[in-house]
């Protein structure tokens, strides 16, 4: 009897954990929260001021330069003009490009004109026996390209969940019921395609020859008699040997 009330017991146990279990689990199950918005990998903002360092490489001497866009800055036998700086939005990994035009007034030396990358120095950096010129970054007050808010942004990305604005041709070709409501356009009606244009002319080739059929009036050959089948004897009755 003993040993019975234990049983009962721990089966009441273990139901009553059972159901318990599951609201625990409930309780303590993790709530994913969203993703930050962020801009596509391919935005940039305009500054004003384009910075630039200048190495000369005769006395080892380092200049930084601070030229506003638009506008040109001398060092030494250098000439510098500025004409965008851009850089990467707060979300974005940090980048500089700017697009400088670089003269050296001595004989022989070759400009350079095109975009210097503060990340991808290799691309874009001007080198000449007596100076090495390098973009460092952007300052000066936010001028175009101005990127759109981040709302506006993570709007233009999930183009997929706002429902399609019926256009103005299924409008207009819905078609009017008899008691004078307005009836869905049928599928013929909505997708009317223009006709196909012609199809260029393809170069005429001659027929192919044909062997002439055989004519009722011409002779006809007379066809070989089969060879006489060969006769069986043996079927004949034996010679006869006297």
């Amino acid at each position: 009897m003993i040993r019975q009330m234990r049983v009962a017991a721990f089966a009441s146990l273990l139901l009553c954990g059972g159901m318990a279990l599951p609201v625990v689990a409930h309780a303590d199950a993790p709530q994913w929260l969203a993703p930050p918005v962020m801009y596509p990998p391919d935005t940039w903002k305009g500054r004003g001021v384009a910075i630039v360092r200048i190495l000369d490489k005769l006395d080892a001497h380092v200049q930084i330069l601070n030229i506003p866009a638009g506008q040109d800055a001398t060092y030494k036998s250098l000439t510098l003009h500025a004409r965008a700086c851009l850089e990467r939005p707060p979300t974005l990994p940090a980048d500089t490009a700017a697009w400088l035009a670089v003269r050296d007034a001595h004989e022989g030396m070759t400009p350079f004109d095109g975009w210097m990358l503060t990340q991808e120095p290799a691309l874009g950096l001007f080198q000449n026996p007596l100076y090495d010129v390098q973009v460092v970054g952007c300052a000066g007050a936010d001028v175009a390209p101005i990127p759109p808010p981040l709302a506006v942004v993570q709007q233009q990305a999930t183009p997929a969940d706002v429902p399609a604005a019926p256009s103005a041709a299924a409008v207009g070709t819905a078609a009017m019921a008899p008691d004078g409501a307005a009836s869905p356009a049928t599928p013929q009606q909505a997708t009317t395609l223009p006709p196909l244009p012609p199809l260029p002319p393809q170069p005429s080739s001659p027929p192919p020859v044909r062997p002439a059929a055989p004519s009722l009036s011409s002779p006809v050959a007379p066809m070989a008699a089969p060879p006489p089948a060969a006769e069986d004897n043996s079927a004949a009755a034996p010679l006869l040997l006297h």
